[in-house]
C-alpha cells in the first residue's frame, strides 16, 4: 500500500514503533509512552539510559492517543512497518537502536525503513561513541522527520519527541489529505471546464470548438492519403415556429433527441456537434467514395424524420441537409464549410425536409440569392420599390370594380425586377415583413385617389401572421392615416397561410372582417384542401389560379373545372374572379359558367399609380358620351 492509500487512517491513534534488540527498553519505552509495565522500579540496565530519573506518570492524552509495538531486529521493524501500511493502520515514528547486533545496524534500518515510509519519523537511539551527525547526515541525507537522541535518555525528553513527532506526522498526513482534495477538485473542475470547453451544455455534443479541431485533423489525413471526408449541415426546418408555439422547454426536447438520433447513425470514428441553435453538423472521416456518403445521408434523413415525442405528443418536423466532400469540393477546412452551407441552403431553397449534395450550379444560385437578400435591405432603407396596379372587371358591367396591387423593384443598375424574382427571397429573409406594411400603407393611400367604388386589393404573405398581431395592427393603421373605408380593401390570401390549422391566422382574418376588411382566398384550386377551408372561413371570394385559364379549352373536364369553382362561389355567397384572362375566347368562357369578375392582359397590364387616374378618367369619358 502506498502512502496515499493511507490517508483514510484514524489519526485519533497515533502508532510508535521501538526497534531495539533489548527487551527490557521495550518496557521501558512502553512504560514512560503508555503506562503499562508490570514494574515501575528503576533497575541497573535502565539506569544505563535513563539516568537516575524515573520516569513519568504519562499524561491522559497519551493514555488515548499513543500505541507502542516493538521490533527487535531491522528487518522484523521493516516488515512491521510494511505491513502496518497495507493494513491501513500505518506508524507515525519509531525509535531506532543504533546497535542491533547481529542484524542491521541503525542506519541500515532506517534506509529501509524509509524505502516502505519515506514519511515514518524517526528517532535515532544512539551513544555518544556512535556515529556523529555529519556521519549520520552523510549516510541519511538531511532529512527534516530524522533526529538523534544521546544516551543516557531522559524520560521527559523521550514522551516529548513522541509527542512532538506524532502530532507532525498527524498534521503532515491531514495535509496531504488537504492537499489530495484540493488536486482532486482542480481536476475535477478543470474537467467540467475542459468539457464545457468542447461540448455544447444542452445536447452534450461537441461544440464549434471541437467541431473545428476534428475537422482540421480529418483534413490532415485527407492530404497525406488518398481518402476523402465529408462535411454534413443540418437545420431543424422552421424551429423558431416550434419554440414560438410549443414553448422553449419542448424546443429544447427536441433538439436533445435529434442529437441522440444523429449519434445513432454515425460511426464512432465520426463527429456529431451543435454548432448553435437549431443547426447540427456531422464529421464522416475516411470517407471512401460519395457513394458511402450518401448512404449515410439517406440513413440520417430517414431517422431524423420519424416522428418525435414532445411534451406527450407526437410531432412531425422536417429537415434540410446540405453536404460538402473533401478533397472533391475543397480541402481546406473554410471553404468546405461554406460549400456545405451552399448546400443546405440549396436544400431550404428547393422545398425543405430534403438533401443537397455542393455542386458548382447551386454556388452560382445561391450567390445570386443572397446577393438579392443583400439588395433588398438596401432597397427597403432606400425606399427603391413602387406599386404597379392591375383591373379586376365585372363582367356583368364590363367596368373596373377593383384593382390588385404588385409590388415592383426599381433598382439603381438593374432596373425593374420582376416580383418572382425578389418575393421568395423576402419571404425567407423574413423581410416581407417591413416590406408588406410598406405596401399596404401605399397602396391604401394611393386608393383614396381613386373612385368610391374602386376596391385595392392586397397580397398577403404567410410569413405576415407570424407576429402575433403584427398584420392586423398594420391595416388598422393603415385604414386609420389615410382614412381609406375598410370595405374597400381586400386582402388576398392563399392556402400556405392557413396550413397547419393555423388558429391564429384565422383570429386574425375574422378580427379583420368584423371590421369591414374583405378577405379573399387566393390561387384557389391549387392546394390539397381548398374545400376545408371554405367550411372553416366565410371568405368574401375566390380567386381561381390564372393556370386553369391558361390550361382553359374546349374539353368537357375544363368547363366542368369552371361550372364546379362558379357553382361554389353561389352556394357559398361568395364572388368569384378568374384570373389570367387574356383573350375574348377565355372571356365568353368565364362570362358562360357565372364568373362575377375577371382579371387578365384581356384589359391592361399592370399600370404605375399616376396612370391608374388616367384609366379612371377615360372610364369616366365613355360613360359620359
Amino acid at each position: 500500500m502506498n502512502m496515499l492509500e493511507t490517508e483514510n487512517v484514524d489519526l485519533t491513534k497515533r502508532r510508535i514503533l521501538i526497534i531495539d534488540d533489548n527487551p527490557s527498553i521495550h518496557e521501558d519505552y512502553q512504560k514512560i509512552l503508555v503506562g503499562q509495565s508490570d514494574s515501575m522500579e528503576i533497575d541497573a540496565e535502565m539506569s544505563e539510559f535513563f539516568g537516575e530519573s524515573l520516569p513519568p506518570e504519562p499524561k491522559s492524552q497519551s493514555l488515548q492517543t499513543l500505541q507502542v509495538a516493538s521490533a527487535f531486529q531491522g528487518q522484523e521493524g521493516v516488515d512491521m512497518v510494511s505491513a502496518a501500511i497495507s493494513q491501513g493502520n500505518p506508524f507515525a515514528m519509531a525509535f531506532v537502536d543504533m546497535r542491533m547486533p547481529p542484524g542491521w545496524d541503525g542506519l541500515k534500518t532506517i534506509e529501509e525503513v524509509w524505502k516502505v515510509a519515506p514519511d515514518l519519523q524517526v528517532v535515532i537511539c544512539t551513544a555518544y561513541s556512535d556515529n556523529t551527525w555529519e556521519e549520520v547526515s552523510q549516510r541519511l541525507g538531511q532529512k527534516d522527520n530524522l533526529l538523534i537522541l544521546k544516551k543516557p535518555f531522559d524520560s521527559v525528553e523521550v514522551f516529548q519527541l513522541a509527542v512532538a513527532l506524532t502530532e507532525k506526522w498527524d498534521l503532515a498526513k491531514k495535509a496531504r489529505l488537504t492537499q489530495q482534495e484540493l488536486e482532486q477538485l482542480v481536476e475535477e473542475r478543470t474537467a467540467q471546464l475542459q468539457q464545457a470547453a468542447l461540448h455544447d451544455p444542452l445536447t452534450n455534443l461537441a461544440n464549434r470548438n471541437k467541431f473545428n479541431d476534428r475537422l482540421d485533423a480529418a483534413l490532415k489525413r485527407c492530404k497525406r492519403g488518398d481518402i476523402g471526408a465529408g462535411v454534413i449541415l443540418i437545420d431543424v426546418d422552421f424551429f423558431k415556429q416550434i419554440n414560438d408555439t410549443k414553448g422553449h422547454a419542448v424546443g429544447d426536447q427536441l433538439l436533445v433527441q435529434v442529437a441522440q438520433r444523429l449519434t445513432e447513425c454515425v460511426r464512432e470514428t465520426d463527429t456529431v456537434a451543435r454548432l448553435g441553435g437549431d443547426e447540427f453538423a456531422i464529421i464522416q472521416s475516411e470517407v471512401k467514395e460519395p457513394e458511402s456518403a450518401r448512404i449515410v445521408l439517406e440513413r440520417i434523413h430517414n431517422a431524423i424524420s420519424q416522428p418525435y415525442q414532445l411534451d406527450g405528443e407526437d410531432y412531425h418536423c422536417g429537415f434540410s441537409v446540405g453536404i460538402a466532400m473533401a478533397p472533391t469540393d475543397g480541402i481546406e477546412a473554410e471553404d468546405l464549410l461554406q460549400k456545405a452551407d451552399l448546400a443546405l441552403y440549396q436544400a431550404k431553397e428547393d422545398g425543405r425536409g430534403i438533401f443537397r449534395f455542393y455542386d458548382t450550379d447551386i454556388e452560382a444560385r445561391v450567390r445570386k440569392t443572397r446577393e438579392v437578400e443583400k439588395g433588398l435591405h438596401r432597397a427597403i432603407a432606400e425606399k427603391e420599390f413602387e406599386l404597379y396596379y392591375q383591373p379586376i372587371i365585372s363582367t356583368e358591367t364590363q367596368e373596373t370594380c377593383g384593382m390588385e396591387a404588385l409590388i415592383r423593384w426599381i433598382h439603381p443598375q438593374h432596373g425593374l425586377i420582376s416580383p418572382a424574382d425578389f418575393i421568395p427571397v423576402a419571404e425567407k429573409t423574413r423581410l416581407i415583413i417591413p416590406l408588406g406594411q410598406w405596401v399596404i400603407q401605399q397602396a391604401c393611400s394611393d386608393a383614396m385617389d381613386w373612385p368610391d367604388n374602386i376596391r385595392i386589393a392586397i397580397n398577403i404573405s404567410a410569413v405576415q401572421f407570424e407576429k402575433p398581431n403584427f398584420l392586423f395592427d398594420a391595416v388598422i393603421t393603415a385604414l386609420k392615416q389615410t382614412g381609406l373605408s375598410p370595405y374597400r380593401l381586400e386582402l388576398e390570401i392563399t392556402e400556405s397561410v392557413l396550413l397547419h390549422e393555423n388558429d391564429n391566422a384565422f383570429s386574425i382574418l375574422r378580427l379583420l372582417q368584423e371590421k369591414g376588411v374583405r378577405i379573399v382566398l387566393d390561387d384557389f384550386g391549387t392546394g390539397y384542401s381548398s374545400l376545408s377551408y371554405l367550411r372553416s372561413f366565410s371568405f368574401n371570394k375566390l380567386k381561381l389560379d390564372r393556370s386553369f385559364i391558361h390550361e382553359l379549352s374546349d374539353s368537357e373536364e375544363s368547363q366542368a373545372i369552371l361550372r364546379a369553382v362558379a357553382g361554389l362561389g353561389q352556394s357559398f355567397a361568395m364572388e368569384t374572379t378568374a384570373e389570367g384572362v387574356e383573350n375574348e375566347w377565355q372571356l365568353e368562357r368565364v362570362q358562360l359558367e357565372g364568373f362575377s369578375q375577371v382579371q387578365g392582359f384581356l384589359y391592361g397590364k399592370p399600370l404605375p399609380a399616376e396612370k391608374t387616374l388616367d384609366l379612371f378618367q377615360c372610364q369616366n369619358d365613355d360613360k359620359t358620351d
